[in-house]
């Protein structure tokens, strides 16, 4: 069977799997919930009838030890969610980038359409405090891209996500997944940890690890940041992050806002 065909028979299972009947109660936040800043998604959706716009710009870059090669991009990305339910929302995500990799005579640059994706998110379980939030999210990543970084096949992405209280001020979020290459076609896991907690009113910090388990070797990468509600349904943040795995050290800075609103009243 092809790679494509495979990928998507997965996604539809686990699709599948995601509508099976759940009996929870209406999980709305009273403050916008999202995945910025961090690596780490959230349990929850946005909840029924809520249009909510999560975007950021990047600035990464790379350095590799062993030659002399440089990576310097800028990203911008935007995701959009949609709650069809309480507990079930689709979402798309589009993204920019300019990469400019400088070899030792040579500076290459590219810019494009790089990321391309649509999928879902399902609250399995809401612990309402007395216990760990449960959802999945998968998303296909569309081999629709410019061709500096476009992939062969459509690809995809699955996630557990659980968020528990470990106290009244700190929160734990865990993500375990699985990423499939959108050119061998080979599962890659992925896992985030992330420790969250507020620093007032209105803002929050955290720390995470992350990153990805590939044939036995496990690589690290580390990040933090800070966010600032200006109102329930608007939000601000930044993040930093760096590693160095495999003789090549990474780094980035984050900027980014996201923002929500209703598109039929909660009683309908």
């Amino acid at each position: 069977m092809p790679i494509q065909s495979k990928i998507i028979m997965r996604t539809l299972f686990l699709l599948l799997v995601a509508l099976v009947p759940l009996y929870l109660q209406a999980q709305y936040g009273e403050s916008i919930r999202t995945g910025r800043p961090g690596q780490a998604i959230g349990a929850f959706t946005v909840g029924k009838n809520v249009l909510q716009f999560q975007s950021g710009v990047t600035f990464d870059g790379s350095n590799y030890d062993q030659a002399s090669v440089e990576d310097r991009n800028i990203t911008g990305v935007a995701v959009i969610r949609f709650g069809l339910t309480e507990e079930f929302e689709v979402s798309t995500v589009w993204g920019y980038s300019r990469q400019r990799q400088n070899f030792e005579n040579e500076q290459v640059t590219n810019s494009g359409l790089s990321n391309a994706q649509i999928g879902f998110r399902y609250n399995i379980r809401d612990g309402h405090g007395k216990g760990p939030n449960i959802g999945i999210q998968s998303r296909v990543k569309l081999n629709v891209l410019d061709d500096a970084f476009n992939q062969q096949n459509i690809s995809n992405t699955t996630i557990l996500a659980i968020t528990q209280n470990l106290s009244p001020k700190i929160g734990l979020g865990t993500n375990i997944g699985i990423n499939w290459s959108g050119n061998t076609g080979e599962p890659k896991g992925i896992y985030v940890i992330n420790l969250g907690m507020p620093i007032c009113s209105k803002s929050s910090v955290f720390i995470e690890t992350y990153g990805s388990l590939e044939n036995g070797d496990l690589d690290l990468h580390f990040d933090t940041g800070v966010d600032y509600v200006v109102n329930p349904d608007l939000k601000f943040d930044i993040s930093f992050g760096y590693g160095n795995n495999n003789h090549i050290q990474g780094y980035f800075i984050d900027f980014g806002f996201s923002w929500r609103t209703l598109t039929k009243p909660r009683d309908q």
